[in-house]
């Protein structure tokens, strides 16, 4: 008996070491400290695109070092490890993210492991019990149990056989799905989704060289479509880099990177309706880092509602605005630039309403500059209120390499 109780103690501890052993890798796990360390996790955790088992933290190809440095600038402007797990996934497919979100059929990969453990954790206890009830019941159960796995043999290898056919549907589904026109022995290097991956880091006329292999493969690919159209516009061939766009947005109405350059491109042609349209619907759209990126560094949407407000459109420029800013309600700079579309409107209750927007932008980010330069402006023109207006002359004075087209107006109306 004596022997029975050591017997069983063994398998209690060895029970309790493994669910502890479990619960404390689980507990332990903790985000990183730096920013450098979750660049450094971040990487690990994705596949290098074009590259044969290595991840981006791996990886020394110009793609996977592009994509690191796509990671960090993330990082550093605030992006959560969530928004930067879509954006990869969006760009290159979930086949580059070594984490599955557990939707569908890739459920199972998390699902199966948790069921087993319980089943062999239920089993361990079941194996307990029956151990402490007596001994020679036991002997008939174990021999009862031995003679119905001989009897049920060809049971158990028919359920191993489903077993492995479900392991290999789940393999199969869960890894290297491929688009339309991937080569089907696995062949990277000419499969339309490695070839844009290439695009994005190649110059422009290598980049127009690479989408036109995309569009040989798939004619209908929006995202060759509606950036070889972009690299055509930066040369100035117009109305192919029109022609390109309008049909990547034929092919995927609501693809947000072709209604961008779309946008760009009216508005340059002064077609600044359709731009604002356009605006407004990226932002019903889930728009990429990239292309939130290079509206909000180029003040595009500033611009667009500065002109809808010199044409008399003052109600677009403002809808235009209030949209960016529900979007993105920590955009300093778009409500500063309401305020001021507020104090040159030429009415006197928007005017004084103007302060409430640079207000609010100066509390986002007390150093931006035209929140600084327009408060200026208004105190001294529409309130007359010069002290308080010499302070903010005085703030902006101190700001390192402030826009020139500040500068030039404080100097215009006096303040500098």
């Amino acid at each position: 008996m004596k022997r029975f109780k050591k017997h069983h103690l063994i398998w209690v501890l060895f029970l309790a070491v493994a669910v502890l052993s479990l619960t404390f890798s689980i507990v332990s796990e903790s985000p990183p400290l730096t920013n450098s360390e979750r660049v450094s996790t971040l990487a690990s955790d994705f596949a290098c695109p074009v590259c044969d088992g290595q991840s981006l933290a791996e990886s020394d190809v110009p793609v996977a070092k592009t994509i690191r440095a796509t990671i960090s600038t993330m990082v550093d402007g605030g992006s959560s490890d969530e928004d930067i797990r879509q954006f990869l996934v969006s760009k290159f497919g979930e086949d580059i993210d070594y984490n599955p979100n557990g939707d569908g059929v890739t459920g199972l990969v998390w699902v199966i492991p948790v069921a087993a453990g319980i089943v062999a954790f239920f089993g361990t206890v079941l194996i307990l019990l029956s151990w402490m009830g007596k001994e020679k019941n036991t002997v008939k159960s174990t021999q009862r149990f031995s003679l119905a796995l001989q009897s049920s043999r060809w049971v158990w290898i028919l359920l191993v056989c489903f077993l492995a056919i479900g392991a290999g549907f789940l393999v199969a589904k869960t890894a290297g799905s491929r688009n339309s026109g991937d080569a089907i022995s696995g062949e990277i290097r000419m499969s339309p989704r490695t070839l844009l991956i290439e695009a994005s880091v190649a110059p422009r006329e290598e980049a127009i060289e690479i989408y036109n292999q995309v569009l040989e493969l798939q004619p209908s690919n929006a995202e060759a479509l509606a950036y070889r159209g972009w690299m055509l516009w930066l040369g100035g061939e117009l109305e192919n880099s029109v022609s390109d766009i309008e049909s990547a947005i034929t092919f995927d109405p609501s693809y947000p990177d072709a209604r961008a350059f779309s946008a760009i491109i009216n508005f340059r042609e002064g077609k600044i309706v359709e731009a604002s349209e356009n605006l407004l619907l990226i932002d019903s759209l889930n728009s990429s880092p990239v292309i939130k990126d290079l509206l909000a560094s180029s003040r595009f949407r500033e611009s667009v509602s500065s002109e809808l407000a010199r044409k008399g459109d003052l109600l677009l420029a403002l809808e235009l605005i209030d949209s960016g800013t529900e979007n993105d309600p920590t955009n300093s700079s778009l409500f500063a630039h309401r305020g001021w579309l507020l104090a040159i409107s030429g009415d006197q209750q928007l005017a004084e309403l103007s302060l409430i927007s640079l207000n609010a932008s100066l509390e986002i980010n007390p150093q931006d500059p035209y929140a600084i330069a327009y408060k200026a402006l208004v105190e001294a023109k529409i309130f007359e209120k010069m002290n308080s207006s010499k302070k903010y002359v005085e703030k902006f004075k101190a700001l390192p390499n402030p826009p020139l087209e500040l500068v030039e107006l404080l100097r215009l109306e006096g303040l500098l």
